[in-house]
């Protein structure tokens, strides 16, 4: 059940909600954007290509807070048609604020997973030999030691290839 939860977010949630890059990542972008997700860095802004389509977004989420809220409100109606105003004008701030809350939190999770499906999709281009899932927090570990070195360009992915060919 969930990689099939997985494969639906993965093939069409995500390509719903964020624009498709033109290129592929080239290697620097995809040597940092794998050093982000690694360190659980913010995300939003730092990766070329990455960009999610707002009022997308808040669509699903508006649909998705009916689907949840609808039913609570049909179950809860006679107790709801009893309570003051206040409580009324209360109680539509808490889930105003509830909302725009929850939508931070989704824009994260799902930007989150579209930069590890991108990164995921470049990995395949620059180390097909090497597993994702084995090898890209030794990258990581690489990378930012050959930043420290001052290794930049060209020679930054020749670094990366010779340190895996020594592991």
């Amino acid at each position: 059940m969930p990689n099939k939860i997985e494969k639906l977010i993965d093939d069409k949630l995500l390509p719903f909600l964020f624009t498709h890059p033109r290129h592929p990542m080239r290697f620097n972008e995809l040597m940092r954007a794998n050093k982000l997700l690694v360190d659980n860095m913010p995300i939003e802004g730092q990766i070329p290509g990455l960009k999610l389509r707002l009022a997308r977004a808040y669509l699903f989420m508006i649909v998705l807070w009916n689907i949840v809220l609808l039913p609570l409100a049909l179950v809860f109606h006679k107790l709801l048609a009893k309570i003051g105003c206040h409580v009324a004008i209360v109680l539509a701030v808490v889930f105003t604020l509830l909302f725009f809350g929850i939508l931070q939190i989704f824009k994260q999770w799902a930007t989150e997973k579209m930069a590890e499906k991108m990164v995921r999709e470049a990995w395949k281009i620059h180390f097909p030999y090497y597993d994702y899932d084995t090898y890209h927090v030794k990258v990581a570990k690489f990378y930012d030691d050959a930043t420290e070195r001052g290794v930049t360009g060209a020679n930054l992915e020749m670094y990366i290839m010779n340190a895996l060919s020594l592991e």
